[in-house]
């Protein structure tokens, strides 16, 4: 997205700044240099002009040269805090346009090498969705049944419906998507509106058979909101994406670089979101296999884009096949990844898994199986979700 003035300002020198070259060059250099008093300059300039979509990429710069200036820090966040849009219940953070240095010189292979990547500006979802939000999104029944409403209605036939796999996923949502729950069981205790029959006819409830899953506030009513939605196809985000675009605004999954470059949060070179500091229970929801159980999606604080669980959490789907090789061949400006391939790329490491897995820039991938065709896909797990993309019309700017 071009500047909206091209007339040029004067910088303290009295020089005069083309803002249009001015955001050629910020967008183009994935390199920390220039002045940061400068940049800061200009930054507020393109705001106070109601540019702020050059303003915000200027005061990116201003914090990758500057990381610890308050002042830059300030500014650069009320801006964003302005870009921020809600649609749809959904709450979607700006990430400027610019370029950054994609991959790890000290990861696996296939990180390496680390390569410019420019791109454009876009918005991407404060938290993964949820499984409330996705049904409600859908028009699905609301969690915890969880199922296109034109299912209660079809008739089954002699053949396995589909629908069968849609409802072994949701056994798994039952188990790690309540807001309370802190120790999935049994996925039967996790339906507590569901009756069983004996078989002398007796209605059970199923506390009584199953007992009741560990919550941290047993009397709050069951929910799905707090918590990512999990064992989602890659198939079922895309369908929520395209059912939600318009003319005017599109969503999907992010691409690969559109996800690492957010998940850096606007610091350059780093390992994690925060920086180099090895994760911690403070910082990241990863190491907890043994504890069965997601953290909600808002308990630790976010990265510069004011995104939650960018490590951590959830695998997240992005709209790339994966390809090993895919760095070294793969075009500068908004790379999309390879025209094919046999498995999705998945970022961000989970609750289930180590440190090393966590990083910005490793790399993961599954295939995926719609529940519509009658698969059992290898994202059926409780630690694969997603968030949304957003591009499109920017808020109304005002001078």
């Amino acid at each position: 997205m071009g500047s909206e003035n091209e007339s040029g300002s004067e910088n303290e020198s009295g020089s005069a700044y083309d803002t249009g070259s001015a955001y050629a060059w910020l967008c183009t250099d994935h390199t920390a240099t220039g002045s940061a008093p400068e940049l800061l300059r200009l930054a507020r300039e393109l705001e106070a002009r109601g540019d702020v979509r050059t303003a915000a990429t200027a005061y990116d710069r201003a914090r990758m040269v500057a990381p610890a200036d308050p002042e830059i820090a300030e500014a650069r966040g009320a801006l964003l805090d302005r870009m921020a849009v809600e649609e749809h219940g959904i709450l979607f953070r700006y990430v400027p346009a610019g370029s950054f240095a994609m991959g790890s010189a000290d990861g696996d292979p296939d990180e390496r090498p680390v390569h410019p990547v420019r791109l454009d500006d876009y918005w991407l979802s404060e938290t993964p969705v949820s499984w409330a939000a996705f049904c409600d999104l859908m028009d699905w029944e609301p969690a915890p049944a969880g199922m296109p409403r034109e299912q209660r209605k079809r008739k089954r036939s002699a053949a396995l419906d589909p629908s069968w796999y849609l409802h072994e996923a949701n056994k798994i949502r039952l188990q790690y998507c309540e807001d309370a729950t802190v120790r999935a069981t049994d996925w039967h205790a996790h339906a507590p509106r569901h009756d069983w029959v004996s078989g002398d006819g007796e209605r059970v409830d199923s506390r009584t058979l199953f007992g009741t899953p560990r919550r941290d506030d047993p009397r709050r009513p069951w929910a799905y909101d707090r918590k990512p939605m999990v064992s989602v196809s890659w198939q079922d985000a895309e369908e929520l994406c395209e059912r939600l675009s318009t003319g005017e605004v599109r969503y999907g999954l992010p691409t690969e670089a559109e996800w690492e470059r957010a998940a850096r949060g606007g610091l350059p070179g780093h390992r994690y979101p925060w920086g180099d500091a090895p994760p911690t229970p403070e910082r990241c929801d990863f190491d907890r296999f043994d504890q069965f159980a997601i953290l909600p999606m808002r308990r630790l604080p976010p990265n510069g884009y004011g995104l939650y669980g960018m490590s951590g959490g959830v695998w997240e789907w992005t709209a790339d096949w994966y390809d090993a090789a895919y760095y070294r061949t793969g075009p500068e400006a908004n790379p999309t990844g390879p025209d094919r391939g046999q498995e999705r790329v998945l970022r961000g490491g989970s609750w289930a898994d180590c440190a090393e897995a966590v990083t910005v820039s490793f790399r993961m991938s599954r295939e995926a199986e719609s529940w519509r065709k009658g698969g059992w896909g290898a994202h059926m797990t409780p630690n694969i979700g997603f968030r949304l993309c957003r591009k499109g019309l920017a808020p109304t700017a005002t001078p």
